[in-house]
């Protein structure tokens, strides 16, 4: 309660500036959760209490204890806050000689003052006790909160370790259980009251223990030493009730306990099943299903190791086996005959090498591989090659039909121990390739210097497409001349290679790698267009017909699309089907491939010039072709001057006879002397191609 008095202008100020240094003070020395401006305004008002306490003796008391309690409010509640409040305060009122006289403004401000103390001292005793008694309160509940908690994770770990399917125990650093629940139990098959005092050791695969006891040692020292938390996760082998091995996953981890030994808490995840999984999908990885065999996978790992471990006198032998005709089987007899026929083959193959250091491997379809680890006592390649033949040609029963197989083998022998076996595996397939070309049941050893040239073959092949693509496969010309006069007759289309490395490949080259590639029909097929496109400018430039031909090969003879990709070509480049001549070889005449035959037929019927390219078959053969075919023109290869009456003369009168007889040109190829030019002309050539008159080039060279 404040007494209203009668103010001065002086009195006002005195207040105000006591006001003013109290709240300067108390912000130094201590913190008010309010501005100074504020603070300012409350310390104005307790200055106006004191002053009315020391007017009024009979508000000394009141006004001090009012004044106390209001400096706890505002958080003044430091040492230093009620030192600096009673220096100030004091000094201040002894300085407002207006308020009382002076001899009892002193004993009045000493009451004021006092009371202060006292409340101020009072009021901190009892926020001392209420935040005590609520400390105590907050303490109790946090207890029973603890305690619950702990209730309900105890009953969460019961339940866990009850219901889980993972094995679950507490051991000692000495490995003793302490605890463990039942699903560790039926991992080991043994009743859960037997776990607990038993040793995890003792319940370990002997090859386990040492590494386990390692292992839970050194986590019950890290917790000891309150290292931090780690697990360690490995599998484990422990042993059933009857000493079977259990395959688990166990993870181990400190258990840390105040003022208590460490224990390790173990889990065993149990992968019995998981193992057996996984050892079924690791022999399936790296063997043949069907035959049971390794596949090339574990047989290339095998003999990386054979490379490393043969006995470098003797080395080690490769053969790569591809079964003659199985098609004849699967297609004729059908697949169960076919999956029969190479599970007796993997069985066969195994007894041929069953007395030495061997693997026999499926490498895929009807293609085997054998690897022997040489010894003294091992049979020479020839032997071993007869016997392996030998062995598959015994005849067999499948499904009620009696079969017998044969081999194609290429061999490797005795290659280099620094060989890679990629590289041995390589050159296998190379060798293989070419013992294939000689026929069934043939065999062949690896020649080096013939691989490398069987891989850069391979090579071109493979980037032929994309030389094209790049413009490095040109259209070249070769004159063919008139025998009588010299004069060109017409152009040869050929085909070139600019490689950027090897140069220039030759027509006959380039022709036999687009056979293999596929390439044969697309290929051909440009190079009909630019060749017609070539020859309607020699037309529009040289004011005369040049024909251009172009051999045919046998894929390209037999392609569908010949005949309308032929007309195409005329239509869109104006050229006269009598300037476009095409050559075709007997042998794909006489291999019974219709599709040619009739391609031919209506190319001939249309005006297309149908040709007959090195032709070397007998003058019946000749015949038959003539008799099926409008052919205008055969063309032989180069012929030495054969002596009368050799065999040779004898087929090349028959030859010449059907020629003359059939009113058709005969044309000679290859001709590089005047000599051999002399004597076609004399045997009735009419016209000739060959190194002599020029060599194939861009195609103004023709017309020069």
């Amino acid at each position: 309660m404040t007494v209203p008095l009668p103010l001065d202008a002086d009195a006002l100020r005195a207040r105000s500036k006591l006001a003013k240094k109290w709240a300067y003070l108390l912000s130094s020395k201590t913190f008010v959760p309010m501005s100074t401006a504020e603070l300012e305004r409350r310390l104005l008002g307790l200055v106006d209490r004191l002053c009315s306490g020391v007017v009024v003796e009979s508000l000394a008391q009141h006004a001090g204890r009012e004044v106390g309690e209001a400096l706890v409010g505002l958080n003044c509640t430091t040492p230093e806050g009620l030192q600096i409040s009673i220096e100030v305060v004091s000094k201040g009122l002894l300085g407002m000689s207006s308020l009382v006289p002076p001899d009892r403004l002193r004993n009045r401000v000493v009451d004021v003052i006092a009371a202060l103390s006292a409340s101020f001292v009072e009021r901190i005793r009892q926020a001392t006790m209420e935040q005590q008694e609520q400390l105590g309160r907050s303490l109790y509940k946090a207890m029973r909160e603890a305690q619950v908690e702990l209730r309900l994770s105890r009953a969460r770990v019961d339940l866990m370790e009850t219901h889980s399917s993972t094995g679950i125990a507490t051991v000692e650093p000495d490995g003793v259980l302490v605890r463990s629940n039942d699903a560790l139990a039926r991992i080991l098959d043994r009743p859960t009251d037997e776990l607990v005092g038993l040793s995890l050791f003792d319940l370990a695969h002997p090859d386990e223990r040492a590494g386990l006891r390692a292992d839970i040692v050194g986590l019950a020292g890290e917790a000891a030493r309150g290292d931090g938390a780690r697990a360690v996760t490995q599998p484990c082998r422990l042993l059933r009730a009857d000493g079977e091995p259990a395959w688990v996953m166990l993870t181990l981890s400190p258990l840390h306990r105040a003022e208590a030994p460490p224990h390790v808490v173990v889990l065993a995840e149990d992968a019995t099943d998981v193992n057996l999984l996984q050892g079924q999908l690791n022999h399936q990885a790296l063997h043949d299903v069907l035959t049971r065999l390794p596949n090339r996978q574990f047989f290339t790992s095998r003999l990386e190791q054979a490379l490393r471990t043969a006995d470098p006198r003797t080395g080690v032998s490769v053969f790569h086996l591809d079964l003659d005709g199985f098609s004849r089987f699967t297609g004729g007899l059908g697949r169960e005959v076919g999956d029969h026929v190479l599970k007796v083959v993997a069985g066969r193959l195994e007894a041929v090498v069953a007395g030495e250091s061997a693997m026999v491997s499926r490498f895929g379809h009807d293609e085997f591989a054998v690897l022997v680890e040489n010894g003294p006592a091992t049979p020479d390649v020839v032997t071993l090659v007869r016997r392996i033949n030998d062995v598959l040609s015994a005849p067999f029963t499948s499904h009620g039909h009696r079969v017998a197989v044969s081999a194609t083998i290429g061999v490797v022998h005795r290659p280099p121990p620094d060989s890679s076996p990629l590289d041995l595996l390589d050159s296998a397939d190379l060798t293989l390739r070419r013992a294939k070309c000689g026929g069934a049941r043939q065999w062949e050893l690896a020649d080096p210097e013939q691989d490398g040239r069987d891989r850069r073959t391979f090579s071109l092949a493979a980037t032929m497409s994309g030389a094209w693509e790049q413009e490095e496969l040109l259209v070249r010309y070769r004159p063919v001349v008139r025998l009588a006069d010299g004069s060109v007759e017409s152009a040869e289309a050929l085909l070139r290679w600019d490689h950027p490395t090897l140069g220039e490949l030759p027509h006959e080259q380039c022709v036999a790698l687009a056979e293999d590639t596929g390439l044969a029909a697309p290929l051909g097929a440009w190079v009909l267009r630019v060749a017609c496109g070539q020859a309607a400018a020699w037309r529009a430039g040289l004011g005369r017909e040049v024909p251009v031909r172009w051999a045919l090969s046998p894929s390209q003879a037999a392609d569908p699309e010949l005949v309308g990709l032929v007309r195409e070509a005329l239509r869109d480049t104006g050229l006269a089907p009598s300037s476009l001549r095409l050559g075709v070889t007997g042998r794909v005449l006489f291999s019974g491939r219709g599709e040619a035959a009739d391609n031919l037929e209506v190319l001939a019927e249309g005006g297309v010039g149908v040709e007959l390219e090195e032709f070397t078959g007998a003058p019946e053969d000749l015949l038959r072709v003539l008799e099926g075919l409008p052919v205008r023109a055969v063309r032989l290869g180069q012929t030495p001057a054969a002596e009368p009456g050799t065999p040779v003369a004898r087929a090349l009168a028959g030859v010449l006879a059907v020629v003359r007889d059939a009113g058709i040109g005969l044309m000679a190829t290859g001709v590089a002397t005047p000599e051999q030019a002399r004597w076609w002309r004399e045997v009735g050539a009419d016209t000739a191609s060959g190194p002599l008159f020029a060599p194939a080039g861009p195609p103004d060279d023709i017309t020069r």
